[in-house]
């Protein structure tokens, strides 16, 4: 129960395997898989009325004490004596019979020889009479005569294991004469000139093996590869054309045109293998020893019964097949439509010079002239680089240069304080105000809210219009300095009037 809720049935719809067991609602999982006997929980149950009985007055049932064995260590360490007379004389006898072994520390007996013949009553082999010594019996005294006669008569095999002459004596190359430079290694014998049959050489167990037993077969498969054959490590067949993974499609853009953002170029893959294909055919055919390029312009020129000197395509590919040339058709007609080699394209009566497509399979002549095969993007390099924007700027036109205006300091309100200043502020000074905040322009709305209640709105217009109409340089802003001359010169007009 202490699971409940934590697993989730995925698949309530399918049927689980076997027989549906109908329980009965007493019958739980835990009671059906308890499986005791009638007579068993009989004794059980009063084997518990028993002790019941015995503790009854005590106040809690312990468990019992352990149970001590009656058979000591050594009894148990010891079983052969168990054994009885009977098992241990069948014991021995099965080991004589199926384990012949020799006793530890007995030399196992051969049979080879009678009990009474030992090696300290009997002398194996006939012998000697003679009185000499070893030496003697080994290697015989020789006269210098007899030694000379034999070191000659048995020098020429001397030479051939020790390599060792006489002095100033002659080598003996054992040349035959004639000696002939060109057989290097045996006689030349003009069988499989063109080596096919090296591969029946090679699969020479294919037919018949020879299988000692299945166990050593499957180690040597493992281990050993069969002779011209790759080692299987995988033990199962797979088939060529299965293609394990999803096959990723190459990329056209590198990192120089992600970096760079270039627009990838269209490369003709299909013209670049054919090229591969006809330069790998130059240097084989150059390789072979048994193929000469007369004797396929001679094949042809037999083949050409208008003496036109032209072919069709299909025939050339039929003399090269019967001359054991197996080239691609398919790359060797994209190669010569590269290079408008086909008279006739596509049509029933296309034909190719033989000796303008001999000459393309001779290494000797240089490949025509094909510049570049693949289509150039029109933005191959669009970097801004700095040497780049440096050369760029050599085609603008220089902007003229406005003349060097002579900069004054400027001058702070520090510039401008003095030591009446200091000796006797003004009330404007004593407020935290600074001649700079007199002299610096505002708007029209500062200064109303400035000169509200000191000029009425009637004079503050006549006010401003003659200050626009005298500074007009400043965009619509005028300092308190100024408008407070105005002011000035206003009243003092207006008094004068009066008076």
């Amino acid at each position: 129960m202490a699971n409940t809720g934590r697993f989730k049935d995925r698949s309530p719809d399918i049927r689980p395997a076997g027989l549906a067991s109908v329980l009965e609602p007493d019958n739980s999982t835990g009671t059906c898989m308890t499986i005791s006997h009638i007579e068993e929980l009989a004794e059980h149950l009063i084997r518990q009325d028993c002790k019941r009985r015995q503790l009854k007055n005590a106040g809690l049932l312990y468990a019992e004490a352990p149970c001590l064995p009656n058979v000591s260590v050594p009894e148990l360490m010891a079983m052969e004596k168990s054994k009885s007379r009977f098992m241990m004389f069948k014991e021995k006898m099965s080991e004589d019979m199926y384990l012949k072994q020799a006793k530890l520390g007995e030399v196992m007996p051969t049979g080879s020889k009678p009990d009474h013949i030992n090696n300290l009553n009997t002398t194996f082999g006939c012998e000697t009479n003679s009185s000499g010594g070893v030496y003697d019996i080994i290697l015989p005294r020789k006269p210098a005569e007899q030694v000379n006669r034999e070191y000659g008569k048995f020098h020429d095999k001397y030479i051939l294991s020790h390599n060792h002459y006489f002095p100033s004596e002659q080598i003996n190359r054992r040349y035959k004469a004639p000696f002939d430079r060109r057989l290097t290694y045996g006689a030349a014998y003009n069988v499989d000139v063109t080596g096919k049959m090296v591969k029946r050489c090679m699969q020479q167990c294919a037919g018949n093996v020879i299988i000692i037993s299945k166990e050593q077969m499957d180690f040597i498969d493992r281990t050993y590869p069969r002779l011209g054959k790759k080692l299987k490590k995988y033990p199962y067949s797979v088939p060529q054309h299965v293609t394990f993974g999803r096959p990723s499609p190459p990329d056209l853009c590198d990192g120089k045109m992600l970096i760079e953002d270039i627009s990838p170029c269209q490369s003709n893959k299909h013209l670049i293998d054919a090229l591969g294909h006809l330069n790998m055919w130059r240097h084989k055919l150059q390789l072979r020893a048994d193929f000469q390029m007369f004797d396929l312009i001679s094949v042809l020129e037999h083949s050409d019964k208008e003496q036109t000197r032209h072919l069709p395509l299909k025939k050339i590919f039929e003399v090269m097949h019967k001359m054991h040339l197996y080239i691609d058709i398919y790359k060797m007609r994209t190669t010569l439509s590269h290079f408008k080699m086909i008279l006739d394209e596509n049509c029933p009566n296309e034909r190719v010079n033989y000796d303008t497509f001999c000459q393309l399979l001779n290494i000797q002549h240089p490949l025509p002239t094909m510049g570049n095969i693949s289509m150039m993007p029109p933005n191959v390099y669009n970097k801004d680089t700095t040497y780049r924007l440096l050369c760029a700027d050599l085609g603008k036109t220089p902007v003229e240069a406005a003349p060097l205006l002579k900069k004054s300091p400027k001058k702070t309100d520090d510039d401008n304080t003095r030591v009446k200043d200091l000796l006797t502020p003004d009330i404007a000074t004593l407020y935290g105000l600074l001649p700079s905040d007199f002299q610096m322009l505002r708007p029209r709305d500062h200064l109303e809210e400035i000169f509200k209640d000191i000029v009425s709105e009637a004079d503050f217009e006549t006010i401003w219009q003659q200050l626009m109409n005298t500074h007009k340089d400043q965009d619509g802003l005028v300092s308190i300095v100024q408008f407070r001359d105005v002011m000035d010169n206003t009243e003092l007009a207006g008094q004068t009037a009066n008076a």
